[in-house]
């Protein structure tokens, strides 16, 4: 987990909103089970990621998918009996998550730009999936030209929109390979709280395209879903039944583990 005490560190060395390294974690798409390594992973700038300077300023996560290779698992994980699992991107000292101020619609823009024909109804589903089960309340804001996906800077005073896209690995060099997503959020120090003030999905274009030719919106609809849970402050998780975790295997919603952290992310005061 990453602490505020880091997040200071980091404010203190470039400032709220810099560009700055943030971390990643990975997913994988894929139709199997899987086995478990218990391996894990860490970057010299924060804990439990690697270090990556894709979407400087949002703490990311890279979900990888369509390929079936294994990937790494990060770690820190709350479990309870029979509740599954959840684990989330930023804590603060106390050990309460960073979220959304839950008493306001999160925004959000898509730039449709390399999207699939469908990609309303994607959207539409994608985010109705993440608000009926984390009680937050999106509000779509219409469509964008923004491509903004690096070196993003906030205006306290006057966050953007979350955006939704599509691009390639020559748009997004984090998109290559295997990656079928990235998303994450931007915290800030907002009334003497820290939390998260705008977001950012990006979904690569290539793998959209396939699953579209196959006609398997489902997957579609939850690697959003997913990749929206990142944005509300979802880490992954090692529970294959879970939705936030690193691979997905035919998972058909969010799991019980899921619907937990998202309870405690909506729990925190406005």
């Amino acid at each position: 987990m990453r602490r505020l005490e880091e997040l200071d560190r980091v404010d203190r060395e470039h400032g709220l909103g810099a560009a700055v390294p943030v971390g990643s974690g990975e997913r994988r798409h894929r139709r199997g089970r899987r086995g478990r390594d218990g391996r894990r992973t860490t970057g010299p700038v924060l804990p439990g990621l690697l270090v990556s300077g894709v979407l400087a300023g949002v703490v990311m996560l890279h979900d990888p998918g369509m390929t079936g290779y294994r990937l790494r698992q990060l770690a820190d994980q709350l479990t309870g009996k029979d509740a599954g699992s959840y684990s989330f991107v930023v804590e603060t000292g106390a050990g309460d998550p960073v979220g959304w101020d839950h008493c306001s619609p999160i925004r959000y823009v898509v730039n449709p730009e390399g999207a699939p024909d469908g990609w309303e109804r994607i959207v539409r589903a994608g985010v109705e999936t993440v608000s009926e089960a984390s009680g937050f309340d999106f509000q779509y804001d219409g469509t964008s030209v923004d491509r903004s996906f690096e070196g993003r800077r906030v205006d306290p005073d006057s966050p953007p929109p979350v955006l939704v896209a599509w691009a390639d690995d020559s748009e997004v060099p984090d998109l290559a390979g295997s990656t079928a997503g990235i998303g994450g959020s931007t915290p800030q120090q907002v009334g003497g709280r820290v939390r998260f003030v705008t977001g950012l999905v990006v979904l690569d274009a290539d793998a959209y395209a396939r699953m579209e030719a196959t006609g398997d919106e489902q997957s579609q609809v939850l690697i959003l879903a997913h990749e929206l849970g990142h944005v509300l402050g979802l880490d992954h998780v090692d529970d294959v039944d879970e939705l936030m975790n690193a691979e997905y295997v035919g998972q058909t919603g969010f799991g019980s583990g899921d619907l937990r952290g998202l309870e405690k992310l909506h729990a925190l005061p406005c």
